[in-house]
This record gives structure tokens, sequence and C-alpha cells, in this order.
């Protein structure tokens, strides 16, 4: 509670944000689970484990690709200021 006074009001509101984020994908998860329950009770054959997960190996990042990818990666940790978390943290 008191993280809460210590928040500027842009932090607030994107605090705020996140909620309402997080809350609509959990509605959102929570009715493609009741739907695909009901679906999966009125099936006479259910299909196989593997064939609803669509559990795939990840493919390999090559060439250009994965360039871009360790580059974007670079750019977004220059920009994460790590002292700063490192001290919240200690702070929390």
């Amino acid at each position: 509670m008191a993280e809460f006074w210590s928040l500027t009001p842009r932090e607030t509101y994107a605090a705020i944000e996140a909620v309402s984020w997080r809350l609509e994908r959990e509605h959102r998860r929570d009715a493609w689970l009741a739907w695909h329950i009901a679906a999966l009770s009125r099936a006479k054959r259910l299909p196989a484990l593997q064939r609803l997960i669509g559990a795939g190996k990840a493919r390999a990042l090559e060439g250009d690709e994965l360039e871009r990818r360790r580059a974007e990666h670079r750019e977004i940790m220059q920009k994460i200021d790590v002292n700063r978390i490192n001290e919240a943290k200690r702070g929390a």
C-alpha cells in the first residue's frame, strides 16, 4: 500500500492499465476454455492431446532474422536501467 503513495500519476495510470489488460486477457482465456470444454464434451471422439496443445518446437532463427532479433535485444537492454530495477527490488 505504501508503494501506491510513491507513484506518480503516470505510473498510477500505467498500473491501472496493466491490471485492466490482465483482467481482459484472463476473461478471454476463461471464455476460450469454457467454449472448448463445452465443444469437447459434445465430441464423439477426443482428438489427441498433442494436436490440441499444438506443441511444436520453436524454429531456429538464422541469417538476417537472427541478427535483427539480437540487435533488438541489445537495444532493449540498453534502455533498461538495471540499477534502478535492482534498487526497487531491494527497497520492496
